[in-house]
């Protein structure tokens, strides 16, 4: 895969909710236009009660070949505040570093991860794994190349603070990635909220999609070579 189209795939797979009149005023429609397409499947947003989802990437590229605007001009925006920037190599500290973590396929590997990471109270633990497997059943969150970003679709109240935790799995997995190729490599995202997300989903994006860094990843880098690897991509932000 060329390195545009990973960097669209990760942008892709990440959704986002506005409610049913924020998202109206955003693309300039009437509440009741919006409604109407949405029954029709004209365009790319799921309805929920008063809640909407869509992907940004996706429906920004929607607005632009139906002539609609589309004021969220940057993904920051859909919280209407800037955010203090987010440092990927502090959040891949805070979530650490699991060593062959054992599993056949999706809902194993995503019961083991949840069993692992760090910060989640035990009786969040069992939420947690339905909301990432319910985030996989949506659409996989392999983004190829033996990379997968595997994350829950809505930000976490429980998660004071944004964490990534790195897992390199026992044996590689078939994750219905979009290449085809099995997981080897996971880093499971967990943040306050959407703004957050999307700044270390776009870093982690720029790290991912190097060539260089996919080999270094072959490696099973220590914690530590991990840390200092992406912190020194970080100074390319």
């Amino acid at each position: 895969m060329c390195r545009k189209g990973l960097f669209l795939t990760i942008f892709v797979v990440m959704d986002m909710k506005l409610r049913l009149d924020e998202l109206a005023k955003s693309l300039d429609l009437p509440r009741d236009t919006l409604e109407r397409w949405i029954r029709q499947g004209r365009i790319p947003v799921k309805k929920s009660g008063m809640e909407c989802s869509f992907g940004y990437a996706t429906l920004k590229s929607w607005a632009g070949k139906h002539n609609t605007s589309f004021v969220l001009e940057e993904p920051a925006s859909v919280i209407g505040e800037a955010q203090e920037a987010v440092t990927l190599s502090g959040a891949l500290a805070r979530g650490g570093v699991v060593y062959d973590l054992e599993g056949s396929d999706v809902p194993s590997i995503l019961r083991g991860m949840t069993g692992s990471v760090k910060g989640i109270e035990e009786d969040g633990r069992e939420s947690l794994y339905h909301l990432l497997l319910e985030r996989e059943e949506l659409a996989s969150t392999g983004v190829g190349r033996g990379v997968a970003l595997p994350h829950p679709r809505t930000p976490m109240d429980s998660c004071a603070a944004p964490s990534i935790t790195t897992f390199f799995l026992k044996h590689p997995v078939d994750f219905g990635a979009v290449d085809d190729m099995p997981v080897r490599v996971l880093f499971l995202m967990l943040s306050p909220d959407v703004g957050t997300h999307l700044q270390l989903l776009s870093k982690i994006s720029f790290c991912v999609r190097e060539p260089a860094f996919l080999r270094f990843l072959d490696g099973v880098p220590s914690e530590a070579s991990l840390l200092e690897k992406v912190a020194g991509f970080e100074t390319r932000f």
